[in-house]
């Protein structure tokens, strides 16, 4: 469980007698995500030069502890090594090389686990209402090959974890619905898109059936990112950390209130932060959130997740791993055994490529696959000489 993973590098600082500061990728892991820079770099918000720690100095009795360390590039790592070195403090990278790769280059958490000093893999899952589910999506994380990943599509299927249905159209129809269906219940559900122009197709659908229904008022609005139309009662995300009002890249929010030059966000997590941004920074940096990609939910914990088709092994182990209580996949295929088969190519899709060494051997592993299910589906027959005629 990602909010319990933590507890074990700090603990184990405590005990020592250190103090800790954390960091993130994202607003999810941490609930202030901060720019990584060292001593003598230009700070890319103010343009002044950066003279060191200033509200949390280090010392060599500290250690940062990185949450979600797996979305972290290895431009940020670099600077976070750097900085531990000079001031002696302590790097624990907190994470899981399975689930979404960071935007920039990877690698960074495969790395730290190679030259650790130290590496603890934890195997319990909390998140999950059924234990019996949590057990099988250590499964779904890493699938041994393609019958191991069969069989875990299979397991999923017979628990009701996968839906077939015969077009696109009637996936995102059947995302809209499960939106509305977790909606009326007042649970909050993650739906996890292979595209951003899918995820903005899905927001688009519903949005305008909440306005059809009565629930949103589109006599007051402001823009947001790519000309959407915001409204009062949508959940958006903010896409740029602004130190001055407090929002961080990746947070989803309820638009609580427009007003003449601002928008007011209230968190629809239980911790209820309100946040107050200009209509210039949602023009920019605001857009809807019913539906996004993996990197939009990495890190949440629903109440529900539906998972959308085509997306890649990551997409799918993260969608799959953020509703508490009811999580669903849906694939589009004419029978359940083609959406099972579905299901397993897609536990073997984008799978993780932490250093060149890697990709040789993950290339060498996809063509090794894909000649055995080509000597066992090709079937050899004899052409016919016409009638009467025999070779």
């Amino acid at each position: 469980m990602r909010a319990t993973r933590p507890r074990v590098p700090c603990s184990r600082t405590e005990r020592h007698g250190r103090t800790r500061e954390g960091a993130a990728p994202t607003c999810e892991a941490c609930g202030r995500s901060n720019l990584i820079c060292v001593p003598g770099d230009l700070d890319v918000t103010t343009g002044s030069p950066y003279l060191g720690p200033a509200r949390f100095p280090l010392t060599p009795r500290d250690r940062i502890v990185v949450d979600e360390a797996g979305m972290v590039d290895l431009q940020a790592a670099d600077a976070l090594t750097e900085l531990a070195l000079e001031t002696g403090a302590g790097l624990a990278m907190v994470g899981d090389t399975h689930q979404a790769l960071p935007v920039g280059h990877g690698g960074a958490m495969g790395t730290a686990l190679r030259f650790a000093t130290v590496a603890v893999e934890l195997d319990t899952v909390r998140r999950f209402a059924d234990p019996e589910y949590g057990a099988l999506t250590l499964q779904l994380r890493n699938p041994r090959d393609s019958d191991h990943a069969v069989q875990v599509a299979t397991d999923l299927a017979d628990r009701g974890h996968l839906r077939a249905v015969h077009s696109a159209d009637e996936a995102r129809a059947t995302m809209v619905d499960e939106f509305f269906r977790w909606h009326a219940r007042g649970q909050r559900v993650a739906l996890v898109c292979a595209t951003n122009q899918e995820a903005d197709a899905v927001n688009a659908a519903i949005q305008q059936r909440r306005i059809d229904a009565g629930e949103l008022d589109p006599s007051r609005l402001a823009m947001g990112m790519g000309e959407q139309c915001l409204l009062e009662g949508d959940q958006v995300q903010t896409r740029r950390n602004d130190r001055r009002t407090g929002v961080e890249n990746r947070a989803t929010w309820i638009v609580h209130g427009i007003n003449a030059d601002t928008l007011d966000l209230v968190s629809p997590t239980d911790s209820g932060q309100l946040r107050r941004v200009t209509r210039a920074y949602a023009l920019e940096h605001v857009q809807l959130a019913y539906a996004s990609t993996v990197h939009g939910v990495q890190g949440e914990t629903t109440d529900a997740a539906i998972v959308g088709p085509d997306v890649d092994a990551a997409g799918l182990y993260v969608g799959l791993t953020r509703g508490r209580h009811h999580n669903e996949a849906i694939c589009i295929a004419t029978t359940d055994a083609a959406a099972r088969a579905s299901l397993a190519a897609t536990m073997l899709r984008g799978t993780t490529e932490l250093t060149i060494a890697d990709s040789m051997r993950a290339a060498d592993a996809q063509l090794r696959r894909a000649a055995r299910e080509r000597d066992t589906q090709q079937v050899y027959s004899a052409p016919s000489a016409g009638p009467g005629a025999s070779l």
